[in-house]
C-alpha cells in the first residue's frame, strides 16, 4: 500500500524539495506530467527512508504546522 506522503508536508524537506521541482519546472529542464505533490511526496519518502537526510530536515517549518501546503506546480 502506498502511503500519501502527507507526513512530510509541512517539513523543511518538503519546502525545499517542493521548491527544487517547482523550479525546475518552471525552467523547462523537467516536465511534471503528474501531480506535483506526489512527485515532492514520494521523493521525502525515498530520501527519508534510505537515511539521506537528517531529523531537521524532517522537523515542521515554523510558523506552518498543520498548513498543509505543497509544492507550486
Amino acid at each position: 500500500m502506498k502511503r500519501s506522503g502527507n507526513e512530510f508536508q509541512d517539513s523543511v524537506l518538503w519546502l525545499a524539495v517542493g521548491g527544487i521541482l517547482a523550479e525546475l519546472n518552471t525552467t523547462g529542464e523537467i516536465a511534471i506530467n503528474t501531480s506535483p505533490e506526489y512527485v515532492a511526496a514520494y521523493i521525502c519518502r525515498e530520501l527519508s527512508a534510505k537515511k539521506l537526510v537528517t531529523a531537521d530536515a524532517l522537523r515542521p517549518r515554523r510558523g506552518t504546522e498543520g498548513s498543509g501546503s505543497g509544492p507550486a506546480s
